[in-house]
């Protein structure tokens, strides 16, 4: 970067130049202000027609637009009502966003991972020590947060301990390839559901959500019985991590995820409802991994609801870069996912009533558009939300690692 011209040219005491230097100077203030022409120029046309986002950044919205996506999906589960989907209703469509919109915030865990540890560069040495602690410190944190919220009482199935139980499962896989990673996702997919029926039926379950010490009740409900069984749910960060592995600015990439994701979904859901057909005996935890329903933790579910959190990755990594002033207010949501979260939590305990048992979707209009107009403004006058801001303070100064540290596991 040049200096800038005036202390290029800054007289010094009163040193009159002589005439050769003075026509130097002249020559040279006329580029300057040529140049300075130039720039206004380029300033006027950038304003006009925005350029485009670098590869990078559009990767980074696209993620951030999918994890608003997410965010906004779960607060209309919690506050909205949702009816049985039919495809000609649209007033029940909302209901997509049962279940969906809670996978596609754990797959995004895994692509965080990913872009908290090198990337398409897995870390190693003391790389790999420090990426380990920052993950890991993270998850204690949103452990802890998790928590917190759930001991308000709110009603609502906090996902944020499960959240930090992906992230700290994950940390022994950050130098896995893609490839390793998806084929030991995908055996996970089929292993998991029937394993988390058989653990709940012999260990114990039943917590209760404000409770301030973690009992063994507690414990079998977050990893198995739960509504995010961390057991069941690390296929979908091990995916996301896989993701995040990859090239997302490539579109071969984004193809990739299109092509995978949308035959997934057919046969996860369709799998299941060809299944339905035929009669079915008493519901038990055991014909639950018949169905893809939302939180039924059955191969079906994992596989239909995975394919549809890849192609709405995959459609946004296509768009975000075209379509850039309409999704800003969903890229906002995802800047701040953290904390608009957590205020919704807050927010449904202080409403009470009015928002765990609404008679209508009006209040969740509102919810909604308050949501994004203060995240737009937040994002554009303070940027990171305080939440944020919080666990990057912690994150930095706990996770610090000496240059000579050895790395471990």
């Amino acid at each position: 970067m040049r200096p800038h011209a005036r202390h290029r040219n800054r007289p010094v005491g009163k040193l009159r130049l002589p005439s050769t230097c003075s026509a130097a100077r002249s020559k040279h203030a006329s580029r300057s202000a040529n140049e300075a022409v130039g720039t206004m120029a380029d300033m006027t046309t950038a304003l006009a027609a925005p350029p485009r986002l670098s590869a990078t950044a559009s990767r980074i919205a696209a993620i951030d637009a999918a994890r608003g996506l997410a965010v906004l999906g779960m607060i209309t589960v919690h506050v909205g009502v949702l009816r049985e989907p039919v495809w000609t209703d649209p007033g029940s469509w909302l209901s997509v966003a049962w279940g969906r919109s809670s996978i596609l915030f754990a797959t995004l865990a895994g692509v965080s991972i990913a872009l908290l540890s090198g990337r398409q560069h897995p870390p190693a040495g003391p790389e790999l020590v420090s990426a380990r602690l920052r993950i890991l410190v993270r998850a204690l944190v949103l452990f802890a947060l998790g928590g917190l919220l759930t001991m308000l009482g709110s009603g609502i199935s906090v996902i944020l301990q499960t959240y930090a139980l992906l992230f700290a499962c994950c940390l022994p896989f950050l130098t896995w390839s893609p490839r390793r990673l998806l084929i030991l996702a995908a055996g996970w997919a089929v292993i998991a559901p029937p394993l988390t029926v058989w653990l709940g039926q012999l260990l114990p379950s039943g917590c209760d959500p404000t409770a301030a010490t973690c009992s063994g009740a507690q414990v079998t409900d977050l990893a198995i019985t739960g509504d995010y069984p961390g057991l069941v749910w690390i296929t979908f960060a091990l995916t996301g991590l896989a993701l995040g592995r990859c090239d997302l600015a490539a579109r071969t990439t984004r193809v990739r995820l299109l092509a995978a994701g949308v035959p997934m979904m057919i046969f996860g859901y369709g799998g299941a409802w060809l299944l339905g057909l035929f009669d079915t005996p008493d519901p038990t935890e055991w014909t639950q991994l018949r169905t893809a329903e939302p939180h039924s933790g059955s191969t079906f579910e994992i596989i239909g609801s995975l394919g549809f959190a890849l192609t709405v990755i995959g459609v946004l990594l296509f768009t975000v870069d075209r379509l850039r002033p309409i999704l800003f207010p969903i890229v906002a949501v995802g800047t701040l996912p953290l904390t608009v979260y957590s205020a919704h939590v807050i927010a449904v305990r202080l409403l009470g009533d009015a928002a765990t048992a609404p008679t209508g979707n009006v209040l969740l209009a509102i919810f909604l558009a308050v949501t994004v107009a203060a995240s737009v403004v937040w994002v554009l006058t303070l940027g990171r939300g305080p939440l944020e801001r919080g666990m990057s303070w912690i994150v930095t100064r706990a996770a610090t690692v000496r240059g000579d540290a050895v790395p471990v596991g």
